[in-house]
């Protein structure tokens, strides 16, 4: 049994995570219980327990937005991440971050390898990114995942979206292609590493297995859930934030050091509609 403290606990990913780690000690601590930018408070908080892990998914996610919020964003996503990194290595906890595709400029025709150059091409992504280097200057015991297009079959997200929506004919983009990432996998994996923690600490790619755009996406949970929608493609969309045409990320190297199977994008859906409680 492990002292974890995981934050943003009730998020789409924090409550995956907070279930996949019950027989665990777990402290959860909501974004309302733990303002993150609020350094003393999580210098306390991580004193007190001396955990063996922490677990940051508490994140500004919202891409649109932070193309005129810039300053939270990079508040929440770099400042507060640079802190806690710095918090986790004084009290010798290893820290588990999650970062984003969007780190990437999209102009890749093949997945894109941990190493390879960043190039963020909106305010979201550049400030995750920051986030990520911020961890990497510290040098703690740490583990940086990059995951994509993240969803459950709880929270706010794109699979609720469609299983939601009053509307009978959809128009969806089908001109970005990435990896949808079940939360319910990523959970999985994060108590296989609790586990068996190899200790090969740095930043690793963890997405479902397979590429689709959001209209393959989309076309596919309508079968699953029998939704009978009419869904046409359309090249563009509009937004305050650009997207990356293309973000597929390669999770071979995730596969190999640390021993595990990630399941199909196939095989994410089917268990996230099977947990599905309309």
């Amino acid at each position: 049994m492990k002292k974890i403290i995981i934050t943003g606990a009730t998020g789409m990913l924090g409550t995956a995570i907070t279930s996949a780690l019950q027989g665990h000690d777990l402290y959860g601590y909501s974004s309302k219980d733990l303002d993150i930018t609020c350094s003393f408070k999580l210098d306390q908080i991580v004193k007190s327990i001396k955990p063996d892990y922490i677990i940051n998914c508490a994140a500004y996610t919202a891409v649109d937005l932070a193309e005129t919020d810039q300053e939270k964003a990079f508040k929440i996503n770099a400042l507060a991440v640079q802190k806690m990194a710095q918090v986790a290595n004084q009290y010798q906890a290893t820290l588990i971050h999650f970062s984003t595709d969007y780190v990437f400029n999209g102009t890749a025709t093949q997945p894109y390898l941990p190493l390879q150059e960043t190039d963020p091409i909106n305010v979201y992504g550049a400030s995750k990114l920051a986030g990520e280097k911020s961890i990497t200057q510290v040098n703690g015991k740490h583990y940086i995942f990059r995951i994509s297009w993240l969803y459950a079959p709880h929270g706010k997200n794109f699979f609720k979206w469609m299983a939601g929506t009053d509307m009978k004919e959809l128009k969806i983009v089908d001109s970005q292609k990435g990896s949808p990432t079940s939360a319910l996998d990523v959970s999985s994996f994060i108590k296989h590493l609790v586990k068996n923690d190899p200790e090969t600490y740095g930043v690793y790619h963890f997405t479902n297995q397979g590429a689709m755009t959001w209209f393959e996406f989309a076309v596919a949970i309508n079968k699953k859930l029998n939704l009978d929608k009419i869904i046409h493609p359309v090249t563009t969309f509009e937004s305050a934030a650009k997207r990356p045409t293309y973000s597929v990320i390669d999770g071979s190297n995730t596969i190999k050091v640390f021993n595990y199977q990630i399941p199909t994008v196939e095989e994410g859906l089917h268990e996230v509609v099977r947990i599905y409680n309309p």
